[in-house]
């Protein structure tokens, strides 16, 4: 539950930021809003494991995304073929904002939990 207000704070942190700079300069700022990722840092997380498999179910391609994948979305951001973004939130998550409600999942889940 702590990673909503993260990512909510990210998100308010990168508009203020983007508009406080764009008074002296060019400079942009956009943030990367990832879903849940295998990492050494993620490892530390109580419960991860269980969350990463639950979430797996709900990105529309049923596999969980790669760090390769945020990567490639944050060298974009960095790149000049970004260069009309700014102040912005990418979200990368494999279509799982869209699922939450699949009903094979929701399902299941009930099941487990009975």
């Amino acid at each position: 539950g702590y990673l909503g207000p993260i990512k909510a704070m990210l998100e308010t942190t990168c508009a203020y930021l983007a508009k406080s700079f764009s008074e002296f300069s060019n400079i942009r700022f956009n943030s990367v809003g990832a879903g849940p990722l295998k990492t050494s840092a993620s490892a530390g997380i109580p419960n991860f494991i269980e969350n990463y498999l639950y979430s797996e179910e709900l990105t529309l391609r049923k596999k969980n995304l790669s760090t390769e994948e945020v990567a490639n979305t944050a060298a974009f951001l960095l790149s000049p073929l970004s260069s009309g973004i700014n102040a912005s939130n990418i979200l990368v998550d494999a279509g799982m904002r869209a699922n939450y409600f699949d009903q094979e999942v929701v399902k299941a889940h009930a099941e487990f939990k009975l």
